[in-house]
């Protein structure tokens, strides 16, 4: 303990002096290092962005500054658009950064469209009739309603549904509700009168064409945030 004492007590000022400068040196490299690392740039923009709580809800920035955006919601969501029971869709576009640190948006002009609406995988002479609902992504969709003949409507939560063929006539008719896809009909074709099938449904987003318009994101370190600060958008890892 004398020892160290001592020895402190020797340490002229020259050297203190100089210790203290080496580590306010190291301090102020640390601290410029994590500025930079954390400020947000035109190259570090690029990449995945989601809502917090909806992984299929998507913004991508890619390198060559085009993007696609994707809202899938399979229940009501937040209000991220005027009307948040709208259909699920997708758009493609370009962005631009602009001089203080904001992303701007553009879709591709043309006409919206689906370009599959649905698709129906079906396995033939099963031992009932059967409709499951998916979407692209393998997960389940909820189906809200069914409609019948005569303007008969059932609510249902599942999304699948079975009954026996037998219980139909022919050209009898379905169409089935969801949250986010444009309703499916089925059409009892009577030459398949009391033969039973089952029906795997793939239901696809909308394609909209022009729907963002110079759409302005402030930007924060791994943030999207829209103006008014409704929503923001989280960079995925």
């Amino acid at each position: 303990m004398r020892l160290a004492l001592s020895l402190s007590m020797s340490l002229s000022p020259e050297i203190v002096s100089s210790g203290l400068f080496y580590m306010r040196t190291i301090l102020t490299l640390f601290i410029t290092v994590l500025f930079f690392s954390c400020k947000v740039t035109e190259q570090t923009i690029p990449g995945t962005y989601r809502l917090k709580n909806s992984s299929k809800t998507k913004l991508v920035l890619n390198p060559d500054k085009t993007f696609e955006f994707v809202k899938n919601f399979s229940e009501p969501g937040p209000v991220f658009f005027p009307d948040s029971n709208d259909l699920n869709f997708r758009t493609t576009g370009n962005w631009q950064w602009d001089k203080t640190g904001k992303v701007i948006l553009t879709s591709f002009p043309g006409i919206s469209s689906f370009t599959q609406q649905a698709t129906d995988s079906i396995s033939y002479n099963t031992d009932i009739t059967s409709f499951s609902f998916w979407d692209q992504y393998g997960d389940p969709v909820p189906i809200r309603f069914i409609r019948f003949p005569e303007n008969r409507t059932k609510l249902h939560k599942s999304h699948v549904i079975s009954f026996f063929a037998e219980d139909f006539v022919g050209s009898d008719t379905m169409e089935f509700h969801f949250y986010g896809y444009a309703p499916y009909r089925w059409i009892n074709p009577p030459v398949q009168k009391g033969i039973n099938n089952r029906h795997k449904i793939i239901l696809y987003e909308q394609i909209r064409k022009g729907f963002f318009t110079n759409l302005v994101l402030a930007t924060e370190r791994k943030k999207l945030i829209a103006p008014d600060k409704s929503f923001s958008l989280h960079k995925s890892k």
